[in-house]
């Protein structure tokens, strides 16, 4: 089986008509850091929204990974624990390999981590990831793993990094987690002020996002559990990761709203680019 495309209208679904617009995306981007990159914090909205912001993101990775490991939140409650899917994903662009390999190792070392491609069936948080990986690497393959939104716990998800973290020694491979940062307004039922929006919105986000750059999980999941990060634990995750990886700091390469394009205060979301 081929795990086949299912969000619909967050980017094309023509892949003549995706290119171009990838091609659009990353025309403007350049390369702003001076090491190599192995872990990156990409949105997962429409690309009308947030692709500029996930492009940017994207153009400081290399050219080629033995694999990409995509963390990536629950939004539709199929996931009943930390699940790999091992089937090929499709997109427009084409089908996409998975590191059958390294997945199995993974979840043979671990307890929490499981088989389950029904987890991912209609989950869109790491298939937005997968044609900004196409458009970039040659030899793509990945190791997909959706998270859960229940409190797992920090003892749980600092052995869910170790796991990950063992499993990949040796090999080159890009960690990504996936996440949109605050939600607001009231088509989110999330309202804390009630003037001066865009700037809270901005506050908020550069606070988590440079929580993030410090690699300090604790106050991350703190900070994000007083708004509405959606992929705080994959957040969480991958700093553990990065930290087990010896990374010392990461870099914010963009920020950006979805108010920066539909200029609608009633659902507004913050979009970060980060990378280690």
């Amino acid at each position: 089986m081929v795990r086949e495309p299912v969000a619909e209208g967050f980017y094309p679904g023509d892949a003549r008509i995706l290119k171009l617009m990838l091609d659009r995306l990353f025309k403007d981007t350049e390369n702003t850091v001076d090491r190599k990159v192995i872990g990156l914090i990409a949105p997962h909205a429409g690309y009308l929204y947030s692709g500029k912001t996930a492009a940017k993101a994207y153009a400081q990775i290399e050219k080629e990974y033995d694999a990409v490991i995509l963390l990536g939140p629950d939004h539709t409650g199929m996931a009943k624990t930390v699940s790999i899917s091992t089937e090929p994903w499709r997109t427009p662009l084409g089908e996409i390999e998975i590191d059958k390999t390294l997945a199995e190792k993974i979840i043979e070392k671990s307890d929490i981590i499981i088989k389950d491609n029904d987890a991912h069936t209609y989950e869109h948080s790491i298939e937005v990831q997968l044609p900004f990986l196409q458009h970039q690497l040659k030899n793509l393959k990945i190791v997909p793993i959706i998270i859960p939104h229940t409190d797992i716990g920090l003892k749980k998800l600092q052995d869910i990094a170790d796991t990950i973290s063992k499993a990949t020694e040796g090999k080159k491979v890009l960690f990504i987690a996936s996440s949109d940062l605050t939600h607001f307004g009231k088509g989110y039922n999330f309202v804390p002020v009630e003037k001066d929006e865009l700037e809270w919105i901005k506050n908020t986000d550069n606070t988590i996002m440079q929580k993030i750059t410090e690699l300090d999980e604790i106050q991350t999941l703190n900070r994000t559990r007083e708004t509405t990060v959606c992929g705080s634990i994959p957040i969480a995750i991958l700093i553990m990761i990065m930290k087990n990886k010896n990374i010392d700091k990461g870099a914010i390469i963009d920020y950006a709203t979805s108010y920066d394009v539909s200029k609608n205060k009633d659902a507004i979301v913050g979009y970060g680019g980060i990378v280690f």
